[in-house]
């Protein structure tokens, strides 16, 4: 199985190829004003890496947000056209799940947060549950508050992402919790959840849905 992921729903832009024997190439970089520039150049830098044509894949994976409106907007058209076109299943998965993912096995519990501009946050509450399709459950879905609405993290449960980056004053409330700063979202991690969804779900997906959680268009 070849999955290409792509997660351009914040300020990084990352492209994934996830091959049947578990390696993950990737191309990462922080650029908040040019995804719709850079994203396909850096699918076509990885299948070249890889010596395979786009013809060649087997699924395409896509962070359907929350995140930046255009982020969101340019990526989930993006794998949308490449599902279509080559009659490909594709799989959406949260970027607040994403974040979760790349704390790796350590993570139990997790409260990822993702700066959603004007003075709010995109965030929801996961727990590890490895029954389910992704390897996550919700115990809160992904939600847009201001961040004195965000809960304090609880025992063993770790905060991570830009949300918490942004404001001070919610880490000084959670001083003694764990969080990881400076992380946003990789097509890596959201080619892991991807690939479990793919081998696990009988109806493959060939439309999805962006996850704006808020009408409110935020750049």
């Amino acid at each position: 199985m070849r999955l290409l992921a792509i997660d351009t729903a914040t300020e990084a832009c990352s492209v994934a190829l996830a091959g049947s024997d578990d390696t993950i190439l990737e191309r990462y970089v922080v650029e908040p004003k040019g995804h719709s520039n850079l994203v396909l150049s850096m699918v076509d830098s990885l299948l070249s890496e890889a010596g395979i044509a786009r013809d060649d894949l087997d699924a395409i994976g896509i962070d359907i947000g929350p995140g930046s409106f255009t982020g969101v907007r340019i990526g989930v058209g993006i794998a949308q056209g490449l599902s279509f076109g080559l009659k490909l299943p594709l799989i959406g998965v949260s970027s607040l799940m994403v974040l979760a993912e790349g704390l790796g096995s350590k993570a139990n519990a997790v409260l990822p947060a993702i700066d959603a501009r004007m003075g709010e946050i995109y965030w929801g509450r996961l727990i590890r549950d490895r029954e389910s399709v992704e390897g996550w459950t919700w115990t809160i879905e992904p939600s847009v508050t201001g961040p004195s609405l965000v809960p304090r993290l609880e025992v063993n449960e770790i905060g991570v992402g830009s949300g918490w980056d942004q404001y001070p004053r919610l880490r000084e409330a959670n001083a003694m919790a764990e969080i990881q700063t400076s992380m946003h979202p990789r097509a890596t991690w959201l080619a892991t959840i991807a690939a479990k969804v793919l081998t696990t779900e009988e109806n493959h997906r060939f439309f999805v849905v962006p996850q704006y959680v808020r009408n409110n268009v935020i750049k």
